[in-house]
């Protein structure tokens, strides 16, 4: 019974998106660059005490894998999301910055924060001017997905600050900056889930 439950949500699913070739695609793909994120407050928790050349690589890497998972995302939905600029130009500063990040692995901790810092700064800015485009351009945007764009500016300008300014210290800084690249990624998972259940719904009503 439940097999045949899930059969026909699955072919109901594939009905609409035939119906509508305009539907998002590859959501799974935005949900992936989450969790990548996620990996990545969790990598800088882990190396917070301990940093090396090789575990920053692994955070250079981790990096370079959500850019290359956002930006795919955003190529693939170009046709169906005017919007998709955004996902292209967050996948482009995170790739460029796990470039960064594999390279500068080896000179010094200090620089490597600096550049964590520098990429917070970045990815506050495209969010800033993101939020202000969903929230007076967008007027068909739900409110939750118009707050979590805005809790996500707080989120990556807070990292920011902690991570360039160093109140705390410098390794102190570092650990307690895993925490935001973890709450970035659940919002970047819940975001991708309330936008394209508002697509489904709005390619129900037409």
């Amino acid at each position: 019974m439940t097999n045949k439950v899930y059969r026909l949500r699955f072919l109901k699913r594939k009905q609409l998106v035939m119906n509508n070739p305009q539907q998002l695609r590859n959501g799974w793909i935005l949900t992936v660059r989450g969790v990548f994120y996620i990996l990545m407050g969790t990598a800088l928790f882990f190396f917070a005490n301990s940093f090396s050349a090789t575990s920053g690589r692994i955070i250079g890497g981790i990096t370079l894998l959500a850019g290359v998972a956002g930006f795919i995302y955003g190529y693939t939905n170009r046709k169906a999301d005017s919007n998709n600029i955004w996902s292209l130009l967050h996948g482009l500063n995170d790739a460029v910055f796990g470039f960064v990040f594999l390279f500068s692995a080896s000179n010094g901790f200090k620089n490597f924060v600096d550049m964590i810092g520098f990429w917070a700064v970045l990815f506050a800015f495209l969010q800033s001017v993101q939020a202000m485009y969903v929230a007076l351009m967008q007027g068909g945007s739900s409110l939750p997905v118009k707050a979590i764009h805005f809790v996500m500016v707080f989120v990556t300008g807070y990292m920011a600050f902690n991570i360039l300014l160093r109140p705390i210290g410098l390794f102190n800084s570092l650990g307690i900056t895993g925490f935001f690249p973890i709450v970035l990624g659940v919002l970047v998972i819940v975001l991708q889930r309330l936008s394209q259940r508002a697509k489904e719904v709005g390619s129900v009503a037409r």
